[in-house]
């Protein structure tokens, strides 16, 4: 981040009650840089995830006129926020996202990130955010970069304060509040060294899957009919079935594999982790419905060392989904 090279850049971090060495090390850098500030956050109040007050607690303290909301693993090229800025000050933007390209270890793991943001933007389709009469949103954590005043307006991360996915909401209020937003493709500008393994994966996505489904069972067996019937079922018709039924399975697949191919061109993935295809659906229901059965057991979801109570996290809900109207 201080490599970027906009004028007047005021870089806050949030270090949210590290218990290594990273609060010295933040200190050392600020020490030789007047535009790093380091907030040190000692205690969690009730009624918050830690990151959302986190970003709340950083954005009482930034002074200019945008709000970039990023991840600590995101690398950015140096002309990255001033394309961006120049972007929203031309289009009259009040929310620009940008999409990232993964930086992913094995080709099984990138067929899974595959899969899943290809069915993120079927299912959320990015590039509708900019037609103020489509109900499609977007915002993604790497880059969600937002006007000040409206993001005051919206009454900030207080409004998704106990919301795992609180970068898409983000978006979502925006929208629906009347502001203009705009995702585009940043993946030659923004990278991120994502999950190390399919383990990691699982594990890190634990707590967000039940959430970006507003912790509804009925959604999830939904998602679990979409992912046999559009992924699972029609290779085994291809198999098993004759005539009819079988042109119409591989239809679904030639679809399917279309839509991965324009995914992993999208975000810069390899097209040699489509070889992976035939085994990622399964490993999605697996991670779908373990992190389901982990929140319901265990009463809640635990995130960097914090429990946080299922009720609550509902009572607190925003709901995601374009169709649910936000009261």
């Amino acid at each position: 981040m201080l490599g970027l090279d906009y004028p007047c850049l005021e870089i806050i971090v949030l270090n949210d009650r590290s218990t290594d060495a990273t609060p010295a090390k933040l200190d050392r850098m600020a020490a030789q840089d007047s535009r790093l500030r380091i907030i040190h956050i000692k205690e969690l109040p009730p009624g918050w995830l830690g990151k959302t007050h986190a970003l709340h607690v950083g954005t009482q303290q930034a002074q200019g006129d945008y709000l970039l909301f990023t991840d600590a693993d995101v690398l950015m090229a140096a002309d990255t926020l001033d394309r961006a800025v120049a972007r929203m000050e031309d289009k009259k933007l009040d929310h620009l996202c940008l999409l990232f390209r993964p930086v992913l270890p094995g080709t099984l793991l990138a067929m899974l990130v595959v899969d899943s943001l290809a069915g993120m933007l079927s299912l959320f389709k990015p590039w509708l955010a900019a037609d103020q009469n489509s109900r499609f949103f977007f915002g993604i954590g790497a880059f969600n970069l937002v006007r000040n005043r409206v993001y005051q307006q919206i009454g900030g991360h207080k409004t998704v304060r106990l919301c795992p996915v609180d970068d898409a909401l983000l978006g979502r209020i925006i929208k629906a509040n009347g502001g203009h937003q705009e995702c585009l493709n940043g993946r030659d500008f923004i990278t991120v060294p994502w999950y190390g393994s399919v383990g990691e994966m699982i594990s890190g996505l634990q707590k967000n899957i039940f959430a970006a489904l507003d912790y509804r069972l009925d959604r999830v067996v939904l998602a679990t009919v979409v992912i046999i019937c559009c992924t699972i079922l029609p290779f085994w018709g291809m198999l098993l079935a004759d005539n009819a039924t079988r042109l119409i399975c591989g239809l679904i697949i030639v679809v399917t594999g279309f839509s991965q191919i324009i995914a992993a061109r999208i975000f810069g993935v390899p097209l040699s982790c489509l070889v992976w295809f035939l085994l990622t659906p399964y490993i999605k229901l697996y991670m779908m419905w373990q992190a389901v059965i982990v929140t319901l057991f265990r009463g809640g979801i635990e995130w960097r060392g914090t429990f946080y109570q299922l009720d609550e996290l509902k009572q607190n809900m925003v709901p995601l989904w374009p169709w649910d109207k936000l009261q």
